[in-house]
């Protein structure tokens, strides 16, 4: 028990700090403003990350009748913001890398104070009053901004004065934080087995469900309001890849619930499945479209 208690009060904040200084290094100021010239595809990506999948988690968590400490954790995971990965899947996919990144970063701002806010009402509304932990909102906060809004803000400086060294530890870092990501489930998954064993069907089912609609919408929003092919790949990705190292964080390290993390855990193995079908899709598509524009 000592060993998951350094491991997730510790090592968890490390590894995201980190992953959120990589973010940083991959983002120039003329990047991020670049996203603000395209309004229609923030309002479209920010609408569907931000309020479209935490509503659709509520929904769908009631709608199945799942067991509380799913449908909570269902929602935790809901008020996460895109994880880097959706980064590297549209960079695979050939879709539009900046927008990707740019959601990816301003929903992480958001999320300081979004994450404390529907982690209370995710408690409050599966959980009975003796099974809340006591979650100091403030502290979660500040907690949260130390872990992305500065270490993106570092990443940021570092590629602004020193573009070359930026660029060379962003494809070491991104391998390193796949690795750190993947020992973190594994932990994990080993420390929630029973719950996950006994809820793993119907967990399955309700994060399948949340994240092939929230894939879906996102795309359909995209093409809704007449936005080219790149960009709604683009905004599918950030709705569909969560970002799991902060959802475990929070489960595990604020809350000490590894029943809460089970959602996370199983939607881990959904994403990966339904990440990698979408990036086939999606650069048969763009290669197809590229070869067309070029015959023209």
């Amino acid at each position: 028990m000592e060993f998951l208690e350094t491991f997730y009060t510790k090592f968890v904040p490390v590894f995201l700090f980190t992953v959120m200084v990589g973010m940083g290094l991959s983002l120039t100021l003329d990047g991020l403003v670049d996203v603000f010239r395209k309004p229609k595809a923030l309002l479209a990506g920010l609408t569907a990350q931000m309020l479209f999948l935490p509503a659709l988690a509520v929904g769908f968590g009631l709608l199945f009748d799942s067991p509380p400490v799913i449908a909570a954790g269902a929602i935790i995971l809901a008020a996460c913001p895109g994880g880097i990965t959706s980064n590297a899947y549209v960079f695979a996919s050939r879709a539009d890398i900046a927008l990707s990144i740019g959601l990816t970063t301003i929903a992480s701002f958001i999320t300081v104070f979004s994450v404390p806010f529907l982690t209370l009402f995710a408690l409050n509304l599966h959980l009975d009053r003796s099974e809340i932990p006591d979650l100091p909102a403030t502290d979660m906060m500040w907690t949260l901004a130390r872990l992305t809004i500065i270490p993106v803000a570092i990443g940021m400086t570092v590629r602004r004065f020193r573009p070359t060294t930026a660029v060379r530890l962003i494809e070491p870092l991104r391998i390193a934080t796949l690795i750190a990501l993947i020992i973190i489930v594994v932990i994990g998954t080993v420390t929630a087995w029973d719950t996950i064993v006994e809820n793993f069907w119907t967990a399955g089912v309700l994060m399948a469900s949340i994240n092939i609609t929230a894939m879906g919408f996102g795309y359909g929003l995209g093409k809704a309001m007449k936005l080219e092919f790149p960009q709604r790949a683009s905004i599918t990705f950030e709705v569909g890849v969560q970002n799991l190292s902060m959802a475990l964080f929070v489960t595990f390290t604020f809350l000490q619930s590894p029943g809460l993390a089970v959602s996370t855990l199983v939607y881990a193995l959904i994403m990966k499945i339904t990440a990698m079908s979408f990036v086939v899709f999606a650069r048969n598509r763009i290669d197809a479209r590229t070869v067309t524009e070029a015959a023209a």
